[in-house]
């Protein structure tokens, strides 16, 4: 599977820059919350299986529903419409990439950032390049909410690392050097090249480019607050 990294948002998609004009909306799951919520879950984590693999125009909600051993009729009381499936697959991205800093176990700046990293990684690794052009094509709303949220996510992280920067280190420099490292070390030629798994190549990237850019002294002493 090639990287959506290096397919589709190599710029797009980038761990540090976000387009001046860009709104990050957040998204509120449709699912009620009451007893139907286990099995509209229950649909959405087969439409994921499938999607991921598939692609989300393969799937069509008639092959979805038979998966799922139950009617169409009764898949469409749940979603109308794929738009619908991909709006929630969204929602739970925008929860882990956003999860809220009390939910975590620890305040330290750089557990909290490699979590972050982990979701990004995760997202582009685990879904075809179908999927990502299906996404970006055919429902390019959604698309720009799951982009801007990363977006939002890696701003804070210039945000809350750049006073860490070590004094001889220029910032701007800094953060094109992060971009780099990080954009390259997610696509397939160059983690298969290293022997290394999409996950491993890129964590070493960036504590390549913290132990080159960072103050070691400060940052020892960082929290996120």
């Amino acid at each position: 599977m090639t990287s959506t990294t290096a397919v589709l948002h190599a710029q797009a998609h980038s761990p540090v820059e976000k387009p001046a004009d860009s709104l990050v909306v957040k998204l509120v799951s449709r699912i009620a919350d009451d007893g139907s919520a286990g099995v509209a879950n229950q649909i959405v984590d087969e439409f994921a299986r499938k999607a991921k693999v598939l692609g989300i125009r393969s799937i069509s909600m008639g092959q979805l529903a038979s998966s799922l051993r139950m009617s169409t009729k009764t898949l469409y009381k749940y979603f109308t419409n794929k738009e619908e499936l991909v709006h929630e697959l969204i929602v739970r991205w925008e929860a882990r990439v956003h999860k809220p800093i009390t939910a975590y176990a620890t305040n330290n700046l750089m557990d909290i950032l490699r979590y972050r990293i982990k979701v990004w990684v995760e997202n582009d690794a685990q879904f075809s390049t179908a999927f990502w052009l299906d996404l970006k094509t055919g429902y390019p709303d959604l698309y720009k909410v799951y982009i801007d949220s990363l977006y939002e996510s890696m701003r804070a992280m210039r945000e809350r690392l750049t006073p860490y920067l070590r004094d001889d280190v220029e910032v701007e420099f800094a953060w094109a050097c992060y971009f780099t490292l990080m954009t390259d070390a997610a696509r397939r030629k160059t983690f298969e090249k290293v022997g290394m798994t999409r996950e491993q190549c890129v964590f070493a990237a960036f504590d390549f480019w913290v132990a080159a850019a960072l103050d070691r002294e400060k940052l020892g002493r960082a929290e996120w607050v």
